[in-house]
């Protein structure tokens, strides 16, 4: 995979974190399930939603610099992919229950010309290991 990064400014508008539930056996997935859409009325604006597992006891915590973009050639041709990383202490074990959060922020581009054609999401555990994260396609309707 050979990735290419440029900068393109987004400013985070707001940030909302819910804890859904915690003491869960086991987490339904192992990567953060992700959806993200344009806003109706902002063309440059856009709408995050993120559910995902966490051990219980620590906190998600979202790097809020969203201002980069990677261009990764893929089977299907070159892709601009936004990357949003997720933090949280590494403190799982194989007897670890979990908390299901829900991260809702809705941020702006400022450049309309950088926009990037998908979102990855990836876990950063500890220092340094990170997940290969979940990548989610942004299209605005026809």
């Amino acid at each position: 995979m050979n990735q290419t990064g440029t900068n393109s400014p987004v400013v985070i508008k707001s940030q909302e974190k819910k804890l859904f539930g915690s003491g869960l056996a086991a987490r339904l997935s192992t990567e953060p399930l992700v959806a993200v859409y344009p806003d109706a009325e902002f063309p440059n604006m856009y709408h995050l939603v993120m559910s995902l597992y966490v051990p219980d006891g620590a906190e998600p915590m979202i790097d809020d610099n969203f201002n980069n973009i990677v261009e990764e050639n893929t089977e299907a041709g070159p892709l601009m992919i936004r990357q949003i990383i997720i933090d949280y202490p590494k403190n799982e074990s194989p007897d670890s229950t979990w908390s299901l959060w829900k991260i809702l922020i809705n941020y702006a581009v400022e450049d309309e010309k950088l926009q990037a054609q998908a979102i990855r999401v990836m876990y950063r555990i500890g220092d340094p290991e990170t997940s290969r994260g979940t990548v989610t396609t942004v299209k605005r309707p026809a």
